[in-house]
């Protein structure tokens, strides 16, 4: 006498695509006036997206501005679309 056995097989759900993380993005803003201040720059481009940091360059001895900055924002979308 013969005997069949059937196993059951189960699936796992399919995992979803690993996205990768989002890329952060740097951008060169030059020509500044020597006045103007990271808040300002802050004011200005986080109406295009969520800023990550801004740093205006500055002298390391005098602390006065080198006339450019660098807004790094949260991801590159943002970024470009400054």
């Amino acid at each position: 006498m013969a005997t069949a056995t059937a196993a059951a097989t189960t699936t796992a759900p399919a995992a979803a695509p690993v996205q990768p993380p989002l890329a952060s993005a740097s951008l060169y803003v030059g020509d500044l006036d020597p006045n103007v201040t990271e808040p300002q720059l802050f004011e200005v481009f986080s109406v295009v997206g969520p800023v990550a940091s801004i740093r205006v360059c500055r002298d390391a001895m005098t602390r006065r501005s080198l006339g450019y900055a660098y807004v790094n924002f949260h991801n590159v979308v943002d970024a470009e679309r400054a």
